[in-house]
């Protein structure tokens, strides 16, 4: 299955109620609230609707005009000609950089008729800082095809947008490549910062809602080669991607371990002001102490637990994210961790029909591999070593979803909802 993403900003003005007023209107509070259902139905359509022409494209694929036409093209956004742009209306979008703030920037530029493609800065190793990898390039290709629906769509929201007074804003496809196709067309003048993979509408379509701990190593060993650094970078990547159908904790160890702040020993649900006050925290921890893995894990299944018994679960998915730079120091032996961990795992199926899945990731060569490999592989999850100097620990934290997106292979009417975030751009849109 192919997962289509639409994105689009609509405000409704809806009127105030008081006990005074509720009677004369509550025909139309609920005119109101059937107008917004009908709304958020539409853009569920819309978002299956170009699932299911990004797959028709896959399909075609090996259509020898569409790779005639591919082999031409260059997928660096910023050496792209747009040949239809046009200035925006200053309530579409203004660019307040080049104009002070205040509202007194300079209108954008958009080609309303072409879509543009990206690709982190990392998968753009070829000529003109354009792709190597073939799949990358394949989808690049097929989702050419897809273009014609997406200018066609761009032009019906109008219609249907302008009756709001709201601006439709892009429609995109990201794909698991690190590709990313949109339209309307904007010129950029820095690329390759931005990866699709890493941002909450891609994460939250591609797993679905899920309960996710990370347990952080912040023992003595962490202040070596800037790992502290990296530890927390991965975290805050792993904490960002997630959405409000999402629950989150974070358990820091070394001699002991404990809750990273959030106000509570549960898992909290992944808001935006819940998603700053952990980032908050995972910024100020510091390394110091020895390698506790049992206390470690007993903390994140107590948590686990705690979460599920008052059901402030998200009902789905679990997945602990275990990061350690280190060979156990302290507390139980290495055989006494995998009976914890594989009774917790075992109790948490029986008692709440909730399978658990570790991902482990060993960072470092000084990094115990045995134990967090087998740690991994007792709970069919995925175990990562990464190198200090060339390995990607933000990547592969970020990554650990893919596992869960197989799931998802059968729910064929599959949609996910975000809360509104502040795009790549700097914008401030709902998807």
């Amino acid at each position: 299955m192919i997962l289509g993403i639409i994105r689009v900003a609509a405000a409704l003005l809806l009127v105030p109620l008081t006990q005074r007023h509720l009677q004369p209107f509550a025909h139309a509070r609920a005119d109101k609230e059937n107008e917004v259902k009908l709304i958020l139905q539409r853009i569920e359509e819309d978002t299956l609707k170009l699932r299911d022409e990004i797959e028709i494209a896959y399909g075609e694929r090996c259509n020898t005009e569409t790779l005639s036409q591919c082999s031409r093209g260059s997928f660096n956004g910023c050496s792209s000609v747009f040949p239809n742009q046009q200035c925006m209306e200053a309530d579409e979008l203004v660019i307040e950089a080049c104009g002070g703030g205040g509202g007194n920037g300079c209108n954008a530029l958009w080609d309303k008729t072409t879509s543009i493609v990206s690709i982190p800065s990392a998968l753009a190793q070829g000529e003109n800082k354009n792709p190597t990898d073939p799949e990358l390039i394949e989808t690049a290709c097929y989702t050419l095809l897809a273009e014609d629906y997406m200018r066609t769509k761009y032009e019906n929201d109008e219609i249907f947008w302008d009756s709001y007074n709201v601006q439709p804003s892009w429609t995109y496809f990201g794909a698991h490549s690190g590709f990313f196709r949109r339209l309307p067309a904007t010129a950029q003048e820095k690329c390759g910062n931005y990866d699709p993979r890493l941002r909450p509408w891609f994460v939250a379509a591609s797993s679905g809602p899920k309960d996710v701990v990370l347990v952080l190593d912040v023992s003595g060993s962490m202040s070596s080669h800037g790992r502290m650094d990296l530890a927390k970078e991965a975290a805050i990547t792993v904490v960002e991607t997630l959405t409000i159908s999402d629950r989150v904790a974070v358990i820091a160890f070394s001699d002991y371990a404990y809750q990273v702040h959030s106000g509570t020993d549960l898992l909290v649900r992944a808001t935006n002001e819940n998603k700053r006050l952990l980032i908050d925290s995972i910024q100020q921890l510091t390394e110091g102490g020895a390698t506790n893995f049992h206390a470690g894990f007993q903390q994140a299944f107590d948590a686990l637990e705690r979460t599920i018994k008052q059901e402030y679960t998200s009902g789905c998915n679990v997945a602990i994210l275990f990061m350690t730079d280190g060979v156990r120091t302290a507390g139980p032996e290495t055989d006494e961790v995998l009976r914890l961990i594989n009774g917790s795992t075992q109790r948490l199926a029986t008692l709440y029909d909730r399978d658990t899945k570790i991902f482990t990731f060993s960072l470092g060569t000084q990094a115990d591999r045995s134990a967090t490999k087998e740690i991994a592989c007792s709970t069919n999850g995925i175990w990562t070593p990464v190198d200090d100097f060339d390995g990607d620990l933000v990547g592969a934290m970020a990554s650990y979803y893919k596992l869960f997106a197989l799931g998802l292979g059968d729910d064929t009417e599959f949609t996910a909802w975000v809360e509104p975030y502040e795009f790549f751009s700097g914008e401030y849109n709902q998807m």
